[in-house]
């Protein structure tokens, strides 16, 4: 029996197709994870599942020396290390047996295939007889059949089916496939004292054997030595490399830049540049036939605040990314001027408009790119974006201050609590958002900034009086008490907490109801023990535009989510007199009652971001968002976790901002300033995360003191005062960024030591 090896775990790498340097096929994307410790038997196996078009597939090899046989990593003499990684390629070394050295080499080229060179070394001094064996268990659903040896033309090959997926599988050397209980392909080598031999395999899936044969074989011939050596080259031109004091730290923050790659797609269907996915698992990549749903349907939406997020991570590296993936937006602009907030490959995927972003975002692609061509070429349809917002549909009393229509388009739903979803969206039926307000003012100061430099002034007075506008509703939302924005009445314009009118456990009636403090429209709650096939009805009689009415609601008038349902009454009651309950079963609950206009909600921060606040209004913002994320365990959206970190840095609060950053994204366990790195558990996993686990690129730079870093110039603000020390290389720089001193050094071996704070502008000659 062996033991558990705990850095096992770190051997688990997900490898697919990259886009920069491989050919990825969106419809049909095949990704692969290397799971060293599960399975039976086990094995250091690639696995997958085709995205759920195969219970699974993996392949892993045996070896065995005098008919001693040995797959399980845990049983090398020598485990399993990882000696290069990039998004589509892995290197590992191991040996099974004290006499063996093998060196794996596995590439993803495009999205069907599977390929990897294996060189065997006798490391002893004397002769070496192996078996090297590769098996192929392919678990496929109800329609297919095993992997089984088979002969295709003079090969002998592993061929099974899963669906309308055929895996063929291909080993050099003139293998056998009839020497093993197992479904695989093994051979027998003889290894002279110190010397070697090297093997390649590959498997590719088709849509059908023979296809899938042509392209394993075709794979065979790839000289991955060659391959490496360009991937290599690719990566150190697109990435910083990082150098603390902890082996874990260096490591998370050079696979999270890779793993960041393996999200981007090449441009497809109505996407005319790159686009991403949050994440890519051996479970996607199996997206639906064009209008139809499928499995992945919901893989690729592309969602304005994830790009703002994503951008974080692509800049200021590759502007030229985030600046395809903004133009794919812009492309599918509505007729008019919405820019919505859900689309894919296939266009829109709903009519609701996006999140302000685009305006402030593509300001940040032009001081990265300077290319006044593509900013003069979209500077009309952004301004066609903001004033979408303050038509009727979008500010429906036209007071300056519009509304959200859903909460998607917030981006909050996804880390909400039932309860307060089920708030937030009583909110977005009857309130007016301080968060929205305060990024249409920043979308609008952008876009002032815009017109001057491509001269076109045109649209500047409406501009203007927006901002004028939008300060004044934000400084008249602000609660002292509170420190912080508060929500609005659509209807009365009014402020103030929610009210519980009654709560019904059982049927009946109530008619002691407290008077309401100002007119407000209904919030009911239905918990239910089963939402389908019943009658629950609640009346509700009261003054509505001085007139007594009432109204009744149905099972059919809720939004239901599980077995709770939401419901907003369209009328604005001045008065309730009578609720009458009927329907409930036992362990049921309606709640009627007021929106809470004082609800604090992680959107809190936009407002801070923009920075539309007061020094002391600012600091109670903090204040105020500190004690919100400590009782919410830091659970919020991603983008607004970054927007907290940047609002920290433009407040002067940067050591706040670096706590909060090593905590997040490092994993560190202590606060306490001058510690040394512990890394936690976040640095520990395997670097598989989605795009909400990676590191915001750009803010960590600004946290060390480095507001711009480009092939030819480097923008110091000031030194690395929270971090520990570290060297950071890009390209052509070196620098060595400590607490009091900044050393930059280049390639030609010409340095500089910046010992006064910044700014410094640093431009190689």
């Amino acid at each position: 029996m062996t033991t558990h090896d705990p850095n096992i775990k770190k051997l688990r790498q997900i490898i697919a197709a990259d886009q920069r340097c491989s050919t990825i096929t969106p419809e049909d994307d095949q990704i692969w994870e290397l799971e060293p410790s599960r399975g039976e038997p086990p094995g250091l196996a690639f696995q997958t599942t085709y995205g759920l078009r195969a219970y699974g597939i993996r392949v892993f090899p045996r070896f065995s020396i005098k008919k001693v046989p040995v797959s399980d990593p845990r049983s090398f003499t020598a485990k399993p290390v990882v000696n290069d990684v990039a998004p589509n390629f892995i290197e590992l070394q191991y040996s099974p047996f004290s006499t063996l050295d093998v060196i794996q080499k596995t590439w993803v080229p495009d999205s069907h295939t599977l390929t990897a060179q294996v060189a065997l070394t006798n490391s002893s001094s004397g002769l070496v007889q192996v078996w090297m064996e590769w098996i192929v268990q392919l678990n496929p659903l109800l329609t297919g059949s095993p992997m089984t040896a088979a002969q295709i033309s003079v090969n002998t090959v592993l061929q099974g089916q899963t669906g309308n997926l055929y895996p063929v599988f291909l080993l050099t050397g003139g293998p056998r496939g009839d020497l093993s209980a197992f479904p695989s392909l093994g051979i027998e080598v003889s290894l002279p004292p110190r010397s070697s031999r090297q093997f390649s395999w590959a498997l590719a899936t088709l849509g059908s054997a023979e296809d899938s044969f042509y392209a394993a074989r075709k794979a065979t011939s790839y000289t991955l030595d060659n391959e490496q050596i360009k991937i290599q080259m690719l990566q150190k031109g697109q990435s910083v490399g990082f150098d603390f004091s902890n082996t874990f730290i260096n490591q998370w923050l050079e696979q999270s830049q890779q793993r960041v790659f393996q999200l981007i797609f090449p441009p497809h269907r109505s996407l005319e540049y790159p686009w991403y996915v949050t994440k890519r698992d051996t479970e996607h990549g199996n997206l639906p036939a064009e209008y139809s749903s499928g499995l992945s349907a919901d893989w690729g939406i592309q969602k304005m605040t994830d790009l703002w997020a994503l951008s974080r991570m692509l800049l200021p590296l590759r502007p030229d990314l985030v600046k395809g993936m903004l133009q794919n937006l812009l492309n599918l602009q509505g007729d008019d001027g919405t820019l919505y907030a859900q689309t894919n490959w296939n266009g829109k995927v709903t009519n609701l408009a996006a999140a302000p972003l685009a305006a402030a975002l593509a300001l940040e692609v032009y001081e990265s790119t300077g290319d006044k061509e593509w900013l003069s070429h979209n500077y009309a349809a952004l301004i066609r974006a903001i004033k979408i917002w303050f038509q009727p549909g979008n500010d429906r009393d036209q007071d300056g201050w519009p509304e959200w229509q859903h909460l998607l388009q917030t981006g909050l739903a996804d880390c909400a609590s039932r309860d307060q979803k089920s708030k937030l969206e009583a909110l977005i039926k009857t309130a007016e958002w301080p968060s929205l307000a305060a990024l249409l003012l920043n979308e609008c100061r952008a876009l002032i900034k815009m017109a001057a430099w491509v001269d076109d002034t045109s649209d500047c007075d409406w501009l203007e009086n927006q901002v004028m506008r939008l300060e004044k509703v934000l400084q008249g939302s602000w609660d002292q008490k509170r420190g912080m924005h508060v929500f609005r009445d659509q209807a009365g314009h009014f402020s103030y907490q929610g009210k519980v009118l009654h709560t019904f456990k059982q049927n009946g009636v109530a008619e002691n109801i407290s008077p309401l403090t100002h007119p407000s429209r209904l919030v009911v709650r239905l918990n239910t023990m089963d939402a389908e096939n019943r009658n629950i009805t609640c009346q509700v009689k009261g003054v509505i535009n001085h007139h007594e009415k009432t109204i009744s609601l149905s099972m059919r008038d809720f939004r239901w989510e599980d077995e709770n349902g939401l419901v907003v009454s369209d009328e604005v009651f001045s008065a309730v007199k009578k609720i009458t309950v009927t329907g409930m079963k036992k362990g049921e609950r309606i709640t009627v009652e007021t929106p809470d206009h004082h609800l604090q909600s992680a959107d809190m921060i936009i407002p801070l971001w923009v920075g539309a606040e007061s020094k002391n209004q600012t600091d109670a913002l903090i204040k105020s968002g500190i004690h919100y994320l400590d009782a919410t365990g830091c659970d919020i959206p991603f983008y607004l976790k970054i927007m907290w970190l940047e609002a920290l840095c433009n407040a002067d609060h940067k050591a706040l901002a670096s706590r909060y950053f090593k905590q997040w994204y490092l994993g560190f366990t202590q606060t306490r300033e001058g510690d040394d790195f512990q890394p936690g558990s976040k640095v520990e996993k395997s670097f598989t995360g989605d795009l909400d686990q990676l590191v915001p690129l750009k803010t960590l730079l600004k946290l060390l003191g480095i507001e711009r870093i480009s092939d030819e110039e480097l923008i110091l603000s000031g030194f690395n005062e929270f971090f520990p020390k570290v060297n950071v290389q890009y390209k052509k720089f070196k620098l060595d960024l400590d607490s009091g001193q900044a050393k930059i050094e280049n390639l030609n071996g010409e340095n500089v030591l910046i010992t006064e704070p910044g700014p410094h502008r640093i431009k190689l000659s």
